[in-house]
């Protein structure tokens, strides 16, 4: 399926621990209005190039970019994948025709605060190297932003990313921890293009961000559904009935 004139791309970057496939669910109604792209990030899916230089979100923007469309093109990014989004923005600014982010942090505003994450990402790397992963992803999506996942959606959900590679896995999350993401409000500030977040009502954190990003006009439109952190999972239509009705008017 080939861009033309009358459907521009949607480039999508999926969450840690997913893969492109993580859009499925809405992908048959955003392709009735754009060429969709939907990347794996290094270490998932069929993305197996590891990451080599440490600590930065530059070698995972390199790589990305790689595949990234010549001409303008929409970008969507939930979560980690949201977190990459701000870089690439910040990198090509001239290449965007929208960016909307999906419960996605804008990045922490202090160096105190950034040095407790990276001692709180230590303990997950910690876990990840030295457990199995079926024990790390058990501990993972018992974290608060997952708690609308009943026991069975839960199960889904760890069973589905057993396949990973622990090592890429470790690598990527070392790289783009919250703690080395540098704070992307100034860079918002100065996007010419539209800006979306979208989340969920029972994530209170990434509701209260989104609140907090368009009370200081650092976005144009916030836009909330009743699920948690992951929307276009739990609420696939109006998703995708949103991210239409935004990108397209």
């Amino acid at each position: 399926m080939c861009p033309s004139a009358d459907r521009p791309t949607l480039v999508l970057l999926h969450g840690f621990l997913g893969s492109a496939e993580d859009w499925q669910p809405v992908l048959p109604a955003l392709q009735r209005h754009f060429h969709c792209l939907a990347l794996d990030l290094p270490g998932h899916g069929d993305n197996r190039t590891p990451l080599t230089r440490g600590p930065g979100f530059d070698e995972v923007c390199q790589q990305l970019e790689a595949r990234l469309p010549r001409g303008r093109f929409h970008l969507l990014g939930y979560s980690l994948g949201g977190r990459i989004a701000l870089h690439l923005a910040q990198r090509n600014p001239g290449h965007l025709l929208s960016l909307t982010l999906e419960s996605a942090h804008p990045g922490l505003t202090s160096q105190q605060e950034r040095q407790a994450r990276r001692q709180a990402d230590a303990r997950w790397q910690r876990l990840l190297q030295h457990h199995s992963l079926a024990e790390f992803l058990r501990q993972w999506y018992r974290q608060p932003v997952f708690a609308d996942l009943t026991d069975q959606a839960r199960q889904r959900m760890i069973d589905a990313r057993l396949g990973n590679d622990p090592d890429a896995l470790g690598a990527l999350y070392h790289n783009t921890g919250l703690g080395w993401q540098q704070d992307q409000r100034a860079m918002l500030a100065e996007l010419t293009v539209p800006t979306h977040y979208l989340c969920g009502r029972a994530d209170t954190k990434f509701l209260t961000l989104g609140q907090e990003l368009k009370r200081q006009g650092l976005v144009d439109g916030l836009h909330h559904f009743d699920c948690g952190h992951n929307v276009h999972r739990a609420c696939p239509g109006p998703f995708a009935d949103t991210l239409i009705q935004t990108l397209i008017s």
